[in-house]
């Protein structure tokens, strides 16, 4: 997955300043009100872009919103691309470091999911190569004996990614208006996500 668009966070044909400003503010928009609730006047304005000049460059809203949300998989995909010798507690704190950065990121997979197959069906080969990648790193890990061989490895990478996030989701978090943990309780629960993953994979005896 090391192509240019993961490299830059961009498409070959969106380097142009104006569709870059556009796409920046139009994340900002859509990850705090979602595709129904976005307003484009809005994204223009924060873009110093006229309506017009947004439409010409994405002909709707559904289309902006599908751009963004491969930008945002574009770009961590390419951020926590595993090194060869990385193991999979380091790659779950990898993947705990880019959620407390960018959590819009979840949030619009979490908009994306709502909306529905359309939002979704341009960037779905993105998440499957990325997932078959990691699945090719589990399968590998455990020829190695490094990860016990009974997990399926999909199952595994899907439990890795629901200890990661899990905070996001959890009510006593998740339904607390703009709470921001505190910098010792996000290292402690990072600690935590690294700690479960290191027993999850543990070979059985």
């Amino acid at each position: 997955m090391k192509t240019e668009a993961h490299r830059t966070g961009q498409r070959g044909d969106e380097t142009e300043p104006t569709r870059q400003r556009i796409l920046l503010a139009a994340r900002k928009e859509f990850a705090a009100f979602g595709l129904a609730g976005a307003r484009i006047d809005r994204i223009a304005r924060d873009a110093s872009a006229s309506k017009e000049r947004l439409y010409a460059y994405y002909r709707k809203k559904e289309e902006l919103f599908s751009a963004v949300l491969e930008l945002n998989l574009l770009e961590f995909a390419h951020a926590v691309e595993p090194g060869d010798d990385a193991g999979l507690p380091e790659f779950a704190g990898a993947l705990y470091d880019h959620q407390v950065q960018f959590p819009e990121h979840l949030r619009m997979i979490d908009w994306a999911r709502l909306e529905g197959e359309e939002m979704v069906a341009p960037s779905i080969e993105i998440v499957e190569e990325f997932h078959s990648e990691q699945a090719r790193r589990i399968v590998a890990m455990q020829s190695a004996g490094a990860v016990d061989p009974a997990w399926d490895p999909e199952h595994l990478s899907a439990l890795i990614f629901g200890l990661v996030t899990c905070w996001l989701h959890e009510p006593s978090s998740a339904l607390v208006p703009h709470a921001v943990p505190a910098a010792a309780a996000i290292s402690a629960r990072r600690a935590s996500v690294v700690r479960a993953v290191q027993r999850l994979i543990e070979p059985s005896p």
